[in-house]
């Protein structure tokens, strides 16, 4: 059976939903943010960042190598981080990873979750969790910028707005072919 891979922005609920889904069908979750931080021995994202002179490149880089390993697993729910469809060009430029678009796609159903972007923007703007993205635009800005991408390379997507966390994984159980 193929993976099931979440993607969508950060604080949209991936990780809730994989968890849930993981409690209704017995399949593991690997969370892709999680993998990083044990690869990178316990340093957290916002750490690694800012050990890289806030470049995002090499953590987009290790988010690749994650994608790599997991390609070849099956029946994985893939708790992908939020930029998981994204990588840098040579000049510090978000631009979409068409390698780690592929990964996804030939390995994966993709899930694109998505809410209203002010729910999202109130969400994490004060979680210290959460690195900035960018040191000159607004994480309103790259949402906007983000949100057709997640749409464009996914299988479905589903709004999370108003409604539980069970009416959510029962529709992507249907969807997806795991019910």
């Amino acid at each position: 059976m193929k993976n099931i891979a979440l993607v969508g922005p950060r604080g949209v609920g991936k990780s809730k939903i994989s968890r849930k889904l993981s409690k209704l069908t017995g399949k593991p979750v690997l969370s892709t943010d999680m993998i990083a931080v044990y690869l990178t021995g316990g340093l957290s994202i916002p750490d690694f960042v800012k050990s890289h002179s806030g470049n995002w490149k090499p953590f987009r880089d290790l988010e690749y190598e994650i994608l790599q390993h997991v390609a070849s697993s099956q029946s994985l729910i893939l708790d992908c981080g939020g930029g998981i469809l994204f990588d840098q060009d040579e000049s510090g430029k978000e631009v979409v990873s068409e390698r780690k678009v592929r990964i996804l796609k030939d390995n994966a159903f993709v899930i694109s979750l998505s809410r209203k972007s002010e729910y999202l923007v109130e969400k994490i703007q004060n979680d210290p969790t959460r690195p900035p993205l960018s040191s000159v635009l607004s994480y309103k800005t790259i949402l906007e910028s983000r949100l057709p991408q997640y749409r464009a390379h996914s299988d479905i997507q589903i709004a999370l707005d108003d409604r539980s966390v069970e009416e959510v994984c029962e529709e992507i159980l249907r969807r997806s072919g795991w019910a």
